[in-house]
């Protein structure tokens, strides 16, 4: 029987000094495609992406207006993700979070 191909969502607090320690997390320091979520629960708003270079997007983000302002950045990985998977997740979870 094969093992299961498991897909990985850490969590982050979204800010500059974050993204030193999100350089830690493989996928995203080896320029995998992965999907990311932007929120903040108090306001409830959220941004969802994906994207091959994590660092430089979610960096992009943090110098636009509105996005800066979310608290937490939620990385989703697997080894099984390509660039179609991750822009066909990217595409349900804005549909489903609509």
């Amino acid at each position: 029987m094969s093992q299961p191909h498991l897909v990985e969502v850490n969590r982050y607090r979204f800010s500059a000094e974050t993204l030193i320690g999100i350089k830690a997390n493989a996928y995203a320091a080896n320029n995998w495609p992965l999907v990311y979520i932007l929120s903040d629960g108090s306001t409830r708003l959220a941004y969802v992406g994906e994207t091959t270079d994590t660092l430089t997007r979610l960096g992009t983000h943090l110098k636009h207006a509105h996005k800066k302002s979310l608290t937490t950045v939620h990385l989703i990985s697997s080894e099984r993700f390509n660039k179609s998977a991750t822009l066909d997740i990217e595409s349900s979870l804005i549909k489903y979070i609509a």
